[in-house]
């Protein structure tokens, strides 16, 4: 949607407009998530002015808030006279949610470690298959070198970084193996992934039975579409895990309360 470009001039087409149904916009948070570093987003109000009024939009997203809804109807400049909302759960009952202190230096990724047991060796029954979330990308190669390094030399390659500078054609063969792995024994060619947003939209694995996120510091609505990754088969049943920081825990700030008290 950039200015000018191919595609504004198909829908300048008026035999292609003539065809044109409705307009769909599918994981519509991402207007204003990820609108700063992909701002060919925020361009598609522009349909609003090339496209006849009478054509329907319809817009989606599992964790579209109310100040998230209101930037995406001004960036498409939807009236309010005209807006419809249809709100329906997003609950997911076969996702049991925990949430575990850090309790480690966050540089050891040592509150990871339970996911590949002390002495794991070949032969061992593997780890569920798993997604890792972090908001950089060091964070997750280092994470994944360290749980690596748990492993025998031979089966090292089972656990693997994926994020945004990956190329496509890598990204693609990691979700294939990923997706390959036996639904109940988890015996594919990747164990689990330690990613970056980059795993999120559009991926539909069933049978990732572990989400975590490591440490709080996405938005909530993130963290809800990170945790959706999670057992997508509905016949399932996975765990989403946040590992945060202790300074966010009640009794850690209560402690430091007290502490300070005493000082005084």
């Amino acid at each position: 949607m950039k200015p000018d470009g191919d595609f504004e001039g198909l829908l300048k087409s008026p035999l292609f407009v003539s065809r044109v149904v409705s307009i769909v916009i599918d994981e519509a948070h991402c207007l204003t998530d990820w609108g700063d570093f992909r701002p060919e987003y925020r361009e598609l109000g522009r349909l609003r002015y090339i496209l006849p009024s009478n054509v329907p939009l319809l817009v989606t997203s599992a964790t579209l808030t109310k100040a998230a809804l209101s930037d995406v109807t001004r960036l498409l400049h939807i009236r309010a006279d005209k807006l419809v909302v249809i709100r329906r759960s997003s609950d997911r009952p076969n996702i049991k949610i925990g949430v575990r202190k850090i309790r480690y230096a966050l540089s050891s990724y040592a509150d990871l470690v339970f996911l590949i047991p002390a002495g794991f060796k070949v032969g061992d029954p593997p780890p569920q298959k798993f997604l890792i979330f972090f908001d950089n990308i060091p964070e997750s190669i280092n994470t994944a070198c360290s749980l690596c390094r748990r492993l025998p030399p031979e089966l090292r390659a089972k656990i693997k970084w994926f994020n945004a500078d990956m190329s496509t054609t890598y990204k693609e063969a990691e979700l294939e193996n990923l997706v390959s792995g036996d639904i109940h024994r988890t015996v594919g060619e990747t164990w689990g992934l330690c990613t970056t947003a980059s795993f999120g939209m559009g991926m539909d694995v069933a049978d990732i039975f572990l989400v975590i996120q490591w440490r709080a510091t996405c938005k909530i609505a993130a963290l809800w579409q990170r945790f959706g990754r999670a057992v997508r088969n509905q016949e399932l049943t996975g765990t989403a895990l946040l590992l945060a920081e202790k300074q966010y825990f009640d009794d850690e700030q209560e402690a430091k309360a007290a502490r300070k008290t005493r000082r005084e």
